[in-house]
């Protein structure tokens, strides 16, 4: 999506975006990073099922008063669950409970041990940084085969059947259309990666005087992630940000190599045998459903709601909150749906990229292994697994001397990534049948739209604080290290940096068994037969 941005000086940065038409691109893929004679093209092709959403009138749709939304940001996030008096809820039992497709806030409440911001020592200067970054809010990847579009093929068909009879809290489904899209990012999204560039700018910016070469970021070529790479880019470094950066473009193509996309090469990540979190999911949508399902049942004929549209349902609350502005689905649903379908997403990223998923380190490990190459100054020489050799063989594509690292991926590789570097702080087992409220893991803490994941390198000079530290932040709250990860815990969440690599060049690797893991046969190499709770066969 090729969008034009412009930026005018007010309280909230404002960012204005218009979708283009773009260009043809060429039917032969060998224009890809490290083949192209461009050293670093963006036209690699690989965007992604494209499909461009219905425009918002929120002028219009919008009841609530305007003059006290939230924030800067133009969609509405004060809508109230149903039954919310009775049940002391507040729209942040909808809008926090949307798994990975909430907006994103900071990860304040990760969990009890973790704030919201806490500034470096005072004795410790930043010397370098490392950050895993999720694109924006986006339209949704399923098409109609499930979630939003599933719902919304329903009401078409029943429609056209001259079936469909809506009253009560469902009778705005009369004139109801399906007006979302397919994986573009939206202006929610674009919004969200700007705000966090200038945010970064701030916090980051001078490590980036006296560079030797323009730095590199990586991102992937699926659309919503190079716009989003772009996005994050104006934020931070200007509207001249093309001239101050080199923007490496990772192909999606299934087969290739990829750190930033790693179930392209791993082959027994994309096999549904192993696709534990869908199977938790939907054992769990058949127990939690059925609640809203007998309750809005009765306002509707024509359509027979099941546990599959219910979720579509709560999905489209998510999704055209984010496209459209607002959604006449969110206050539809009770405190108690909204919790337990950031469940149901809990399940899927767990079951299939985290520690309940026997490739969930072999996902993540690729990342790992470039990161400890970085952190050392290191120039890569393996071990190889879901990396693509030939661009990090090459300092020109995968430079060790930056002092800031930026990558743009998706939430399911964040997800592995802290899996392979063996974060049980949120590696908790999930059962399909009822919900820990005092879990560790949530979606929506973790991976929501614009998650990232960042580690600060400093140099401390004190008696209690000498030589290099390291420290782990999600969502800005400081994750404390510990002997997961080779550290010693601190209050502080500090870690000796050589203890945490030297703790993650033996293990992290070794423990992920990435061969058998990715490509071994079940049975055989291996034995396998439902959620695994350590990440790996």
């Amino acid at each position: 999506m090729n969008l034009i941005v412009a930026l005018f000086p007010l309280l909230c940065a404002a960012l204005v975006s218009a979708s283009a038409s773009k260009p043809a691109l060429p039917s032969n893929y060998n224009n890809v990073t490290g083949t192209s004679s461009q050293a670093f093209p963006t036209d690699v092709g690989f965007e992604g099922n494209l499909a461009y959403s219905k425009p918002p009138l929120m002028a219009q749709t919008d009841k609530l008063n305007s003059t006290k939304s939230r924030g800067c940001f133009g969609v509405e996030l004060r809508v109230e669950p149903l039954n919310y008096q009775k049940d002391n809820a507040t729209s942040d039992d909808i809008y926090r409970n949307l798994g990975s497709a909430s907006v994103y806030h900071s990860a304040d409440d990760l969990f009890p041990e973790t704030k919201g911001y806490a500034p470096l020592p005072d004795q410790c200067s930043l010397k370098q940084v490392h950050i895993l970054h999720r694109h924006g809010a986006r339209n949704p990847t399923s098409g109609d085969t499930s979630g939003a579009g599933l719902f919304g093929a329903a009401v078409w068909n029943a429609s056209q059947a001259r079936k469909l009879q809506a009253s009560g809290p469902l009778e705005f489904l009369n004139h109801w259309n399906y007006s979302l899209g397919a994986e573009v990012l939206v202006h929610q999204g674009a919004q969200e990666v700007f705000d966090s560039g200038v945010h970064h700018y701030y916090q980051y910016a001078k490590l980036l005087e006296h560079l030797k070469h323009k730095p590199v970021l990586r991102t992937t070529s699926q659309s919503r992630m190079l716009d989003t790479a772009r996005y994050w880019s104006l934020g931070f470094f200007g509207w001249d940000a093309a001239s101050k950066i080199h923007l490496e473009v990772l192909t999606e193509q299934s087969g290739q190599n990829n750190s930033l996309s790693p179930d392209k090469s791993c082959t027994n990540s994309d096999n549904d045998d192993y696709a534990y979190g869908d199977l938790l999911s939907a054992e769990w949508e058949k127990v939690y459903t059925k609640k809203p399902a007998k309750r809005l049942q009765k306002y509707l004929k024509g359509i027979e709601l099941n546990a599959d549209l219910i979720y579509g349902m709560i999905n489209l609350c998510a999704f055209e909150t984010v496209v459209l502005g607002n959604s006449d689905f969110c206050p539809l649903f009770t405190k108690e749906d909204f919790e337990n379908y950031e469940y149901d997403i809990d399940l899927q990223f767990m079951g299939n990229s985290g520690f309940m998923n026997p490739t969930g380190r072999a996902q993540g490990v690729g990342w790992v292994v470039e990161m400890l190459d970085r952190m050392n100054m290191t120039k890569y020489d393996g071990p190889i697994s879901g990396q693509n050799t030939t661009l990090d063989y090459n300092s020109t594509y995968f430079p060790v001397d930056q002092k800031l690292y930026a990558d743009f991926t998706h939430d399911s590789v964040i997800t592995s990534v802290l899996t392979a570097l063996n974060f049980k702080q949120i590696g908790e087992y999930l059962p399909a049948t009822k919900p820990n409220p005092n879990r560790r893991y949530r979606a929506s803490r973790v991976t929501p739209f614009a998650a990232r994941f960042v580690l600060e390198v400093m140099d401390c000079r004190s008696d209690e604080l000498k030589g290099h530290y390291l420290r782990a932040k999600i969502n800005e709250a400081v994750v404390p290290l510990d002997k997961d990860q080779g550290c010693n815990p601190r209050r502080d969440g500090l870690c000796k940096l050589e203890n945490f690599y030297q703790y993650q060049l033996k293990n992290a690797y070794k423990h992920s068994n990435y061969n058998k893991a990715c490509f071994g046969k079940n049975g055989t190499d291996f034995s396998v037969y439902g959620p695994v709770r350590d990440g790996t066969i």
